[in-house]
């Protein structure tokens, strides 16, 4: 979602780091176990923090085309995610 909203030219590696990590930051570490390493897929959270990361990395690495606020980015996509579920 958020290579979308920042018409990203291309994923780049730092914009998968930055996916990745918004992952890992999810889960506090008081909550880390064998069984717990990564929030379950359909967490609500996990969507738009990663789509605000790659927005933010785009802008931040010169492949969007597009100046966004990554919040409203995790913002419209917690909204897609309501409209889906309907």
């Amino acid at each position: 979602r958020g290579a979308l909203d920042v018409r990203a030219t291309h994923i780049n590696e730092e914009m998968k780091v930055a996916a990745v990590y918004a992952i890992a930051d999810l889960v506090a570490e008081a909550d880390l176990s064998s069984d717990y390493v990564i929030p379950a897929p359909f967490d609500p959270r996990v969507a738009p923090a990663v789509a605000a990361a790659v927005a933010k990395t785009a802008m931040e690495t010169g492949v969007a085309r597009l100046k966004v606020d990554p919040e409203q980015v995790a913002e419209k996509t917690r909204q897609l995610a309501v409209i889906g579920q309907d």
